[in-house]
Formats: C-alpha cells, sequence, structure tokens
C-alpha cells in the first residue's frame, strides 16, 4: 500500500496543477509528462523495495520521494510557494517529509488506514480531473438578437470604408518613461521602429491583465459584457470563437472574414463558430504546457524533466519540425496568414498575439540586483527581434496591403512587481501591470478619429479599437452608453481610476 499511496500522492499533485491550467497541456505533452513519471515512479520505488527490510529507512527513502515528486509536479509552478522566502520552502519540504514520513508509518501500523488513506487520495484525484473535465465542456451558446451583438452596450455599426485591419499584439511593449522608471533604459531597437512608423499613443493602458484577459476584453469591447463573462467562466473564449465576440460580430456585419493567431494553443485548440479562422500552429505546436516555463535552475526537473526535453533541439527536430510552418518565427507565421488573406474576396480582420519581447519569469524579485541585471540584457537583447518584428509588418504594409490599418499594442506591462502588494505602492503596481506602448500604422490612418479620444487624459486597447471602428463607420459609435472606464478593482473602489495612474 506506500508504494501505491506513493504514485497516488504524487498525481494527486499533478492533477491540482493540471487543473489550474488545463487548456495549456496538449495530447503529447500529457503522454510523455504520463510516461516520465511512470518511469520515475517505478525507479523510485524498485529503489525504495530494495530496502525493504529497513522499514523505518524504506518510509524515509518513500516520503522523500514523495515530496521531491510533489515540487516538480505542482510546487515548482505555485506563485504561493514560489513567493516564500528560500529558508520557508525548505522548512515546507521538510515539513512536507515528515508528514508522508508519518503517513508511512501509519500505513505500516495500521491496516485499515492503509486501506482508507490510498482510496481518500485517489478519490480526490477523480474529483478534481471530473471537476477539470466538467469545466471543459463545450461553451454554451450565447443568443444574439439580429442586428445587435452579443453585448447589451455594443451595437452594430455600418463602416463607410473596408480596408484590412489588423490587431496585433507584443508581448510587454513598455512605453520609454516605464522602462527608464523600472529597468534604467532609455531606450530599445523596438522603440526606435515604432517611433518612426507609427502613431504612439499617450498614457496608453491594458484594460485587463494579463494577456488571456487582456486580449479576451479586447474582442469582447466592453468590460462590463467582459466582466459578465468572466462571472459566468466564459471569458477566455472570446479569443478561440467558442462564444461570440462584439468586436468581430460588427465587423462580420460588415462583410469581414474574422481571424485569431498564435502559434501555440494557449488561447485553446480547438475553433468556435464565431471566429472564421483560428490560426494555431497545429502540427508544429504539439507541446504547450511548458511555453512558458524557465527550465533554468529550480525548474530544471518541471513534470520530471518534460520542460526541459521539450526545449531540447533533439525534441524540437523530433516533434515540432513536421509541419509547414513550425520553421518559421512568429511574425512571419502571422505575415502568412495575413498574405493569404489578401487572396480572399472578404477583407480581413486579425487579432493576432506575438510573445516578444517578453515580461519577466513568475518568481521575479525587483529587490534582486542580479535578478533586475539579467532581465534587462534579456528584455534589450529580445527588443533586437521585436523591431525586426515590427519591420516586417511595416514592408509588409508598404509592399502588399498600403491600405491597410495596423493596430499595434501591449498586452500589459513588465510584471516587475509581482510581488509588491497593491497597498504598499498602488502607482508602481498599476503602471507596471497595466502601462504598455501602442499605437497606429500609418501614422495617418484614422487621425480624425484619434484626435477626439474617450478620455482626454488615456486610452485604454479596448479603446483604440473603438476609435478604429468609428473611423471606419464615418464618426459612428459602437457604445450604446460611454462607460465611465475604470481600472479592477483593487484594496477599494477608490484606487480604480485611469486617471491617479498617468505617467506622461
Amino acid at each position: 500500500m506506500k508504494y501505491l499511496f506513493t504514485a497516488i500522492l504524487s498525481i494527486f499533485f499533478f492533477s491540482l496543477t493540471y487543473a489550474s491550467a488545463s487548456t495549456e497541456f496538449t495530447q503529447v505533452d500529457l503522454g510523455f509528462i504520463a510516461c516520465l513519471v511512470s518511469i520515475v515512479l517505478a525507479a523510485q520505488l524498485a529503489i525504495a523495495h530494495v530496502f525493504v527490510r529497513y522499514r523505518v529507512v524504506q518510509n524515509l527513502i518513500l516520503a522523500g520521494f514523495a515530496t521531491i515528486n510533489i515540487l516538480y509536479l505542482n510546487l515548482a509552478l505555485n506563485m504561493n510557494f514560489l513567493d516564500l522566502p528560500i529558508y520557508v520552502q525548505i522548512l515546507g519540504l521538510l515539513l512536507s517529509m515528515f508528514i508522508i514520513f508519518t503517513f508511512m508509518n501509519m500505513l505500516d501500523e495500521t491496516p485499515r488506514i492503509a486501506r482508507v488513506l490510498p482510496a481518500l487520495f485517489a478519490l480526490a484525484t477523480a474529483g478534481v480531473l471530473a471537476q477539470t473535465l466538467l469545466s471543459a465542456a463545450p461553451v454554451p451558446e450565447v443568443s444574439t438578437e439580429h442586428g445587435k451583438t452579443s453585448a447589451k452596450n455594443i451595437r452594430i455599426v455600418d463602416f463607410k470604408t473596408k480596408p484590412n485591419v489588423y490587431f496585433i499584439s507584443f508581448d510587454a511593449l513598455i512605453p520609454k518613461v516605464l522602462l527608464q522608471k523600472h529597468l534604467g533604459l532609455e531606450t530599445t531597437p523596438y522603440h526606435e521602429v515604432f517611433d518612426a512608423h507609427f502613431k504612439r499613443f499617450k498614457n496608453f493602458f491594458a484594460d485587463r491583465v494579463p494577456t488571456k484577459r487582456s486580449l479576451n476584453s479586447l474582442l469582447a469591447l466592453d468590460i462590463g459584457h467582459y466582466s459578465e463573462a468572466r462571472k459566468n467562466s466564459i471569458a477566455y473564449h472570446f479569443f478561440s470563437g467558442q462564444i461570440p465576440s462584439p468586436l468581430f460580430e460588427i465587423f462580420k456585419h460588415n462583410g469581414y472574414e474574422t481571424n485569431t493567431l498564435y502559434r501555440s494553443g494557449y488561447f485553446g485548440w480547438n475553433k468556435g463558430p464565431h471566429v472564421d479562422n483560428y490560426w494555431i500552429d497545429r502540427l508544429g505546436s504539439k507541446t504547450g504546457a511548458c511555453d512558458f516555463i524557465s527550465t533554468s535552475g529550480l525548474k530544471a526537473f518541471t513534470f520530471m524533466g518534460y520542460c526541459s526535453l521539450v526545449k531540447s533541439n533533439m525534441f524540437i527536430s523530433a516533434f515540432r519540425g513536421q509541419a509547414i510552418d513550425s520553421n518559421l518565427n512568429d511574425i512571419d507565421f502571422l505575415i502568412n496568414k495575413m498574405r493569404a488573406g489578401l487572396q480572399r474576396d472578404a477583407p480581413q480582420i486579425f487579432v493576432g498575439y506575438v510573445f516578444s519581447p517578453g515580461h519577466t519569469r513568475l518568481y521575479f524579485d525587483r529587490e534582486d540586483t542580479e535578478d533586475v541585471d539579467k532581465y534587462r540584457h534579456s528584455y534589450f537583447k529580445k527588443s533586437k527581434k521585436t523591431a525586426t518584428y515590427l519591420n516586417k509588418i511595416v514592408a509588409f504594409i508598404a509592399n502588399e496591403d498600403p491600405e491597410a490599418i495596423v493596430y499595434v499594442f501591449g498586452d500589459h506591462g513588465w510584471l516587475v512587481s509581482s510581488k509588491d502588494p497593491f497597498k504598499e505602492n498602488d502607482v508602481s503596481f498599476v503602471q507596471d501591470r497595466f502601462g504598455v506602448y501602442g499605437g497606429i500604422h500609418p501614422r495617418d490612418r484614422c487621425a480624425e478619429s484619434f484626435a477626439m479620444p474617450y478620455n482626454k487624459d488615456f486610452m485604454t486597447v479596448l479603446q483604440g479599437a473603438h476609435m478604429i471602428i468609428k473611423c471606419l463607420s464615418g464618426g459612428k459609435n459602437a457604445f450604446i452608453t460611454l462607460e465611465d472606464y475604470r481600472l479592477p478593482e483593487f484594496e477599494t473602489k477608490a484606487h480604480n481610476r485611469y486617471e491617479d495612474y498617468l505617467y506622461e
């Protein structure tokens, strides 16, 4: 029973990890992780079995192995654990080992417990997985009245002009002011490209963070509608088209073909009926669970080493190099789809996401000088790639689609203050998470519309989409009632005014 308990306990903690981000695991991920976990467990139990005559030693070995399994199947990705001081983490692991060791002794000494304890954890594992599968069931259909959008506060408007429209979100595009404030950098290569070719928006903010919330709230086109979708646990399904998005409903009404794009299945693996094309590298991106997990330090053995394996050259060649698009970088993958859209009769609307230059890792410590220096170097280096990406977009528009409108924006901030409580420095908290860089290309597009923003002191990503719609419709507003724009509520309602966190 001790061997069974060790295996079930390990699987239980993996089930908690899976439940927290089930859409990021592909069948390939689950298959490989299952194999690796099985191999590791078999090896651990074989080692423990060598000491079968020495019960205390065997129980210590099993408790140690179980604790290691819990660490690499769950705790290494658990922010509540990672945010603890290192000595607290070590004490926690030792306490875990002691508790499991006690359980092992109880399993030896009490037959009833030997039957009940593994059964309880097996039932708990089944419950977690069942709840996860039920929550991943098909999203209920959202009814929409003819001639209206699915959002009560958003109306259908008719366009006067119908150019192709490209909404392209880059991860963690940051205004220069905040670049200097947080990292001590005056500029980056992508800022130079952006300022040369785009009309930049001042005091520009994301509506919601992080990435999934940012892009899905954009597609919802109304914060009230997005908040209602969150209450109903469907707010992450706009991007994949599982539920209708008011943004696309307006464009679809005007004859557009709708497209969303990201290389992996981070936003979901299956296309819903409410988007015409959901572009992901289905063959090349067979894996997804480790896309945003660094494999340095503690995380090197995440999922029993799977995340290190999946990022190795051997694995990439064998499993990610089979698709036609798999050898393209993110922006070439996007431009290929944009170029294909030029061959179709209908005008195109794209909402695409590019993971570049990238935010801090989840356990970043802004008080650690080495951490800050590493990220500063990494961010500047990756900004060169981002600059190349922006140049490719500009060249594509100039050479192949000169009438198009390109809206580029950061999905969220750096998240350098991820450990800082809101109440200790609300300005830093908000600006770091919500302050983003963005603008429109060519810089003269929709000049009249952007000359009259909804708020004179700031602009949000969602509002930028509304102003493009207003531009295309000849000045008609898609809002039925203009919202009094607010940040998500933090400590109190008094702290959610964008106007209180202007950075320019």
